[in-house]
């Protein structure tokens, strides 16, 4: 996210899972021990202020609820997490990930609404390298079933929710009664990778002629409570689809070749464009697609990166020592049909291990 979201003509080793399966012939190979994301959306100012007040014990229930207040008139609050793991060598790889993303929003606090996805995914994939009149070209694809839950937050669970949160109650429990839809699904995606010089074309299609889900419904504890014990629950018959809509994106990247000086200083520069097909129907606006940044390394150990994603600035850095790399983004994405509707800012933070 530090570099405006591009990752199309980038991708490689364990990441490609997630941008462009053609990326798994590229670098070499990953062992990703642990891949931890936490992200959090809010005004990065006014959460670092409220995070600073809580660690001291100055915050109060009071406080509290101004500050959600703000973040849920104001594009949003919630936040997520993803930890994953996977193997990838030879451009043959897998691996596993569970994603958390939540939501809420509304004109007013007490009028907010908002919905909670889990999902945990397997994913195996295979890419290709091949050589075309001096062009390495990698093209790659993957298969990623998947076990979904869906919960939309009502107004009273999203009540509960905050009021839980300001008082330290428990969360979950502030869920157990909300409808829950879940289901399975297999997504396929492909990719391509053209490597001429110091610059990189990328074609990605993800969720290929779209991924969907048949959902049963149940209440939100009677779901978690059996996939907890390795199962679904009874819950309804299952009667409603959710479609991923397919994404197709391009992507080029300009990363110069600095010799011996780019231990020091190695600079790339990416740009992508996202979701045409939606822009071709008309369901997306043009200016959603563009995602463009700025990435240095610095001693081969510090990154420093900003970018575009979607009109709006992104900024972010990491360092990686040995076997760990840590990183950090600032960004904002638009939630609205148009630049300035509904902007939600976040932070997200990362953790890797892998060799």
């Amino acid at each position: 996210m530090a570099e405006g979201g591009t990752s199309i003509a980038t991708a490689q080793g364990y990441d490609a899972f997630f941008s462009n399966p053609a990326g798994l012939s590229r670098g070499g190979g990953d062992f990703m021990l642990t891949s931890a994301t936490s992200w959090i959306y809010a005004r990065p100012d006014q959460l670092i202020s409220q995070a600073m007040q809580l660690a001291s014990g100055t915050t109060t229930s009071a406080a509290t609820f101004n500050f959600v207040n703000s973040q849920v008139t104001n594009g949003g609050f919630g936040g997520g997490c993803s930890y994953g793991v996977g193997y990838v060598r030879n451009g043959f790889g897998f691996g596993a990930a569970f994603i958390l993303d939540s939501l809420l929003y509304g004109q007013t606090l007490l009028g907010m609404t908002g919905d909670l996805t889990a999902t945990l995914g397997f994913m195996g994939g295979l890419s290709l390298p091949f050589n075309i009149l001096g062009v390495k070209v990698h093209v790659g694809g993957e298969v990623r079933p998947m076990i979904r839950i869906h919960a939309p937050i009502t107004n009273s669970n999203a009540v509960s929710l905050v009021t839980a949160l300001a008082n330290g109650g428990d969360l979950a429990a502030a869920l157990n009664s909300a409808t829950a839809y879940y289901g399975s699904g297999i997504g396929f995606d492909l990719g391509a990778i053209a490597e001429l010089g110091w610059f990189s074309f990328g074609l990605s299609v993800r969720d290929l002629g779209g991924t969907r889900f048949l959902y049963s419904s149940d209440r939100f504890g009677s779901v978690t409570g059996a996939l907890s014990r390795g199962a679904f629950p009874a819950g309804s018959p299952a009667t409603d689809t959710y479609l991923i809509p397919m994404d197709i994106g391009v992507g080029i990247s300009f990363h110069p070749d600095l010799g011996a000086v780019k231990y020091f200083v190695d600079p790339r520069i990416s740009v992508d464009f996202r979701n045409i097909g939606g822009a071709l129907d008309g369901s997306a606006l043009v200016w959603t697609l563009l995602h463009a940044g700025v990435e240095v390394r610095l001693l081969n150990m510090f990154t420093l990166g900003a970018g575009v994603n979607q009109g709006y600035l992104t900024v972010g850095g990491g360092v990686k020592l040995v076997a760990l790399q840590l990183n950090m983004a600032v960004f904002t994405r638009e939630l609205g049909a148009h630049l300035g509707d509904r902007p939600s800012s976040g932070m997200t933070f990362s953790a890797d291990v892998r060799i």
